[in-house]
């Protein structure tokens, strides 16, 4: 097995995407102390494992560049896709609450994370209470979504699911711009939990309609209003 390549030393006061991690809120100077912790930029290739669900957890990571899928498995071996991180998203952070990884993290792409040992994670958070505060936001908003998907699953048809995740995905995004999606069809329908002729049926209907186009991993939003109409949200 390949180990994972390790980058560089990692330098919060130059990291490009501070502003949108758990250390966004810190003035300069305390932004300088956390590199006495020493956080390291990890490469993955696509496919590798992050971390294995059940293995003892050492580290929390902050996405920096890629997409990362979060699977849990179950005793009879069967596993689902619980969340797909990008950019910015922090992950693995459960572990300060256990000895062990409540689920596994794969690099669906090539990935750069940002590794902080939760040890030293632990002592931030009573250090720098600003870092706690962001860490509860990531906790409230990953339960959002957790308490979102089971919305979904539970009360939206196939089409209404899809096309809520595909609005969501490109959301921010300007009209007809391509955005990478790194999923392929078996995924997306374990995300939703539809099958994978649904997925492959609603995507064939929507780029004939002229909603959604779609290229080599990538999907283009060509008319958002349309796949609202479906998920039944007026204009």
């Amino acid at each position: 097995m390949r180990v994972p390549q390790l980058q560089a030393k990692g330098h919060c006061s130059t990291c490009s995407i501070r502003p949108i991690t758990i250390f966004s809120t810190l003035n300069a100077a305390e932004v300088e102390q956390i590199q006495a912790f020493q956080p390291a930029i990890i490469r993955y290739e696509p496919g590798e494992i992050i971390y294995h669900q059940g293995m003892e957890a050492h580290y929390a990571f902050t996405l920096r560049q890629g997409f990362v899928k979060i699977v849990n498995s179950l005793a009879d071996g069967r596993s689902h896709i619980v969340q797909l991180l990008r950019d910015g998203d922090f992950f693995g952070f459960g572990g300060l609450s256990g000895v062990e990884y409540k689920h596994s993290a794969t690099a669906l792409n090539t990935v750069e994370v940002c590794r902080l040992p939760l040890a030293d994670l632990l002592k931030l958070k009573h250090t720098h209470p600003k870092v706690e505060t962001e860490m509860t936001k990531r906790w409230l908003e990953r339960l959002h979504r957790a308490e979102s998907m089971l919305v979904e699953l539970g009360a939206k048809k196939a089409a209404e699911r899809l096309a809520s995740f595909l609005l969501r995905w490109c959301a921010g995004n300007a009209p007809n711009t391509w955005v990478a999606l790194p999923l392929n069809r078996a995924e997306i329908g374990e995300l939703l939990g539809v099958t994978i002729e649904t997925v492959s049926r609603f995507f064939a209907d929507w780029k004939r309609q002229g909603f959604i186009g779609e290229s080599r991993g990538n999907i283009q939003m060509l008319d958002a209003a349309g796949l609202r109409q479906v998920v039944g949200i007026d204009e």
